[in-house]
């Protein structure tokens, strides 16, 4: 209770002088004119007290019962002031602009008809009294504190329409920035993903020509080619410019400089700090964190109207935590919506977690965590780049000797020469071009995935096709995503340390496909007594064609384990536990 007197405005404490005032006429008029007081003084002044402190106490804890506790408490007090005391009927009015400043509207009809008509009445019969002269008072005393009341309310209103237009105009501006970054990022990656294959496909055609002009004109040849690639290496050095310069600061840096700029607005103190040495994050894990308090000091500020605010950024070896924790008690049952819901899915995506503990008499924490980035291989991640643009697969190559964490251990131009490149350097990943020639990607991956289960594969193309990346993923893609991607590095880091990388521009529509794709396989036919589906009902015909587990996963485009799987599951669904009973079954009741 005391705590909370901290937040109070200076209507709060008005109230607060204007009920001490009362306790001290009637102290003080005890002590100096005893006379006035019948009964014992002992007695008045404890009882006093207690009205003092009894409907405070009561509005802490239960605010719902208040307003019934102080009229039923000041109405019998002053009923047993006007027997004992009655030279000091007249406090009463006091009390009445007292309850007047605490009724709301629905209790001012009854606190009204109580405090300004019946218990003055009463008291004046204790007193024998005239009660018209008392009704008058105390009526006009519970007006003046309920239009007051009405006065708090408008100015408290007022002051959180401000707060709330601090606080949107400071959204707004966020926002803006956000979309500027998002607007630059995305014309650097259309720069470069167009200019680029613009270049590419004109130096092909240029090598292309070198076949059909004399010799004398190579010389001119070579120099287009030159020009070309000075221009490709020009592009790729603009798109990192303008893909650095706006996240030149760390994490910590924007999260402390936007708790600066929420002090400033709000006038709320936060405290900011950090614990750990910082480490680079992706920027996907930037962009979370930072919506992340963004929502978390407005949900504290502008729901909860906390006036103090602790946020702490952690960094550890395996992960990172915000922790936002505020001033305001806490409630059995933390409201689930402002905004936590949004922060969930985010942190979601990050393999990330959202905790809140929130109890009665405790203010509430809130915990974002996230898994970071483990240290790398003693020497890098092992790269294999398969792209048929030897230009394309070169920059590629430029882009990742620029970091220390990856080594590019070679690079192949199709499917087999890739299968080959795998045998002899087993790199960690594969980042593959789609389409690519000779065998085609889908299998090419299943190959990879079938002789070296471990390494991770990773479709890079040009163009965003969800069908291509569903397929991909469907089949044991560890990541799908543009040439342009402007986080390349970060995501063959998640990659490679078991995460799975979508590009965040057709994730959804990845998703949804794959949905689409599910729905339709599992479709049964309504004919068919053993409920097949036509994934297993493909399977079963082919295993009556005579082909074995390997073979149907490379006709299906599917692993030998995923086969496997089916079978089993075709198996029960028959009634049968080898393959030969299956297809004896099948044929004999016509199923395929």
């Amino acid at each position: 209770m005391i705590a909370n007197m901290k937040n109070w405005f200076w209507y709060d404490w008005m109230i607060a002088a204007l009920r001490t005032t009362w306790l001290l006429i009637i102290v003080i008029s005890g002590i100096t004119h005893p006379e006035m007081i019948t009964a014992q003084l002992w007695a008045v002044l404890n009882t006093a007290i207690l009205v003092y402190i009894v409907p405070l106490v009561v509005q802490y804890k239960k605010e719902t019962w208040y307003p019934a506790f102080e009229v039923a408490m000041a109405g019998l007090f002053h009923m047993y002031v006007a027997y004992a005391a009655p030279q000091l009927i007249w406090i009463f009015v006091l009390f009445t602009m007292i309850i007047g400043l605490g009724s709301s509207q629905r209790t001012y009809v009854w606190a009204g008809i109580l405090c300004g008509f019946i218990f003055p009445a009463l008291n004046s019969w204790l007193a024998n009294r005239s009660p018209f002269e008392m009704m008058f008072s105390c009526s006009l005393g519970f007006m003046m504190g309920f239009a007051f009341r009405i006065l708090m309310q408008s100015h408290k209103q007022a002051q959180i329409i401000q707060e709330q237009k601090q606080l949107l105009g400071q959204q707004l501006a966020k926002i803006e920035e956000l979309t500027l970054i998002e607007e630059r990022n995305r014309l650097s990656q259309e720069l470069h993903g167009m200019i680029g294959n613009s270049l590419t496909s004109l130096v092909d055609g240029v090598e292309l020509l070198r076949t059909s002009v004399p010799e004398s004109e190579h010389d001119r040849i070579n120099a287009l080619v030159a020009i070309a690639q000075r221009s490709l290496d020009e592009i790729r050095k603009q798109q990192y410019q303008l893909s650095q310069s706006t996240y030149s600061y760390s994490i910590s840096s924007r999260l402390q400089q936007f708790t600066e700029e929420f002090m400033k607005s709000t006038g709320v103190t936060v405290a900011f700090r950090v614990i750990g040495s910082e480490v680079p994050l992706i920027q996907q894990m930037n962009d979370c964190l930072y919506r992340c308090l963004q929502e978390l000091l407005t949900n504290a500020v502008h729901h909860r109207r906390a006036s103090n605010v602790s946020v702490q950024l952690y960094f550890d070896k395996q992960q990172i935590r915000l922790q936002v924790e505020d001033n305001v008690a806490g409630m059995a049952m933390f409201q689930s919506g402002s905004g936590l819901h949004r922060m969930e899915e985010r942190l979601h995506l990050l393999q990330g977690t959202l905790t809140v503990y929130s109890e009665l008499e405790q203010g509430t924490v809130v915990i974002c965590q996230m898994p970071i980035q483990a240290e790398t291989a003693q020497n890098g991640i092992r790269l294999l780049i398969v792209d048929d643009h030897t230009i394309i697969a070169d920059s590629l190559q430029h882009i990742f000797d620029q970091h220390v964490d990856f080594t590019v251990v070679g690079t192949a131009v199709d499917g087999q020469e890739a299968l080959e490149a795998c045998e002899r350097l087993i790199p960690d990943i594969v980042l593959m071009d789609t389409p690519i020639q000779g065998m085609n990607e889908i299998e090419t991956l299943l190959e990879m995935k079938l002789r070296w289960p471990n390494m991770k594969v990773v479709f890079m193309t040009t163009f965003e096709d969800t069908i291509q990346a569903a397929a991909a993923l469907e089949h044991g893609a560890d990541g799908y995503m543009l040439k342009s991607s402007r986080e390349m590095s970060a995501a063959m880091k998640l990659v490679f340390l078991g995460g799975t990388w979508i590009d965040q521009s057709i994730a959804a529509r990845v998703f949804e496909v794959m949905k689409q794709q599910r729905e339709q396989l599992e479709k049964i036919s309504p004919n068919d007594p053993y409920r097949l589906t036509q994934r297993e009902q493909e399977i079963l015909g082919h295993l009556c064609g005579g082909l074995r587990y390997k073979a149907i996963a490379v006709k299906m485009y599917l692993s030998e384990g995923t086969v496997r799987n089916y079978c089993s599951t075709l198996y029960a669904k028959l009634g049968v536990s080898r393959r030969e009973e299956a297809i004896e079954l099948a044929r004999a009741e016509k199923i395929v």
